[in-house]
């Protein structure tokens, strides 16, 4: 009589480890990203108001209406200053920052604190500090200017449709340096001290050792403050609304800012949604070459 061999399992036991420890994730990544994008793309293709049990398609005729709105047009511009000033502000400060006291300042724990301590405050709070600051009376920068006899240079800072985008860039370059530059700080820790030490010796100077030593050794650094950046520079929402809630007359909103309102102001969902596809498409063309070359780039440093 033949007798019965089991059969083995196809999958190893690590490999049905590694599959049950991958479902949860894949399971969460599907239900809380994949399904919102989705559905937020299928909602774009309707017309609704949040409220009505049924949706009537209306195809793409809502990315249509939008593409022929100054309104839109111009929060995508603001988005494109935002991106220049977050990848030249922010990051150029802290780096400015950070190699300054890497010079070996006298109290850096406390020059440390005071830079990075503006990032740990929220984007509510940052708006009411500087919704102060502007104040076009008594404010903190207007009572500044006549205090230094430059009165004549206030302005309703806030108010302007000319200013307001600068303005806040200014509060927002106060809040987000610190980020930059704890990350180009510890970079610059992290450079062994034979390569200065060797510029040194050949005579080097303090901004030819920076600029020819230190700068190129920060590139992982770079890729992680600059791609921060991007991603901040597309999804900047908080501060703006608790700002301004995108105004005067439109002049500092952005596409976040307007995809509430629309949503929430006017209960146009099918048009928020499209405004949201747009600013994904607009991130993924700005932000993912970013991310393939960066990647590139490290792999072949590690390679070599």
């Amino acid at each position: 009589m033949k007798q019965l061999v089991p059969r083995r399992s196809v999958l190893s036991s690590t490999t049905r480890a590694h599959i049950a420890f991958l479902i949860l994730p894949v399971a969460l990544f599907a239900v809380f990203y994949v399904y919102p994008i989705l559905s937020t793309a299928y909602l774009s293709l309707h017309s609704w108001d949040g409220v009505a049990p049924t949706m009537r398609y209306v195809g793409l005729q809502n990315y249509f209406v939008l593409v022929r709105q100054p309104r839109f047009l111009h929060a995508v511009m603001n988005n494109m200053s935002w991106l220049a000033f977050m990848l030249l502000g922010p990051t150029g400060v802290g780096l400015l920052l950070a190699a300054l006291l890497d010079r070996g300042l006298r109290a850096e724990k406390i020059y440390r604190m005071i830079f990075f301590l503006p990032f740990t405050i929220p984007a509510v709070a940052v708006a009411a500090i500087w919704r102060w600051v502007y104040e076009p009376t008594n404010g903190l920068l207007t009572a500044t200017l006549q205090a230094v006899g430059l009165g004549g240079w206030a302005q309703n800072w806030l108010g302007d449709p000319a200013l307001v985008t600068y303005a806040l860039m200014g509060a927002v370059l106060w809040w987000t340096t610190g980020f930059a530059f704890l990350v180009f700080f510890a970079g610059l820790r992290n450079i062994p001290v034979e390569f200065i030490e060797a510029a040194r010796i050949e005579g080097a100077s303090p901004w030819q050792i920076f600029w020819k030593v230190s700068f190129p050794l920060l590139w992982p650094s770079t890729i992680i403050v600059l791609g921060m950046a991007a991603i901040d520079a597309m999804r900047l929402f908080d501060v703006i609304w608790a700002t301004t809630n995108g105004g005067p007359a439109y002049a500092s909103e952005v596409l976040a800012t307007q995809m509430y309102d629309v949503a929430f102001g006017r209960f146009e969902m099918g048009k928020a949604s499209a405004i949201s596809v747009f600013l994904l498409i607009i991130a993924g063309v700005v932000i993912m070459p970013y991310i393939a070359a960066m990647s590139r780039r490290v792999a072949e440093s590690e390679a070599e």
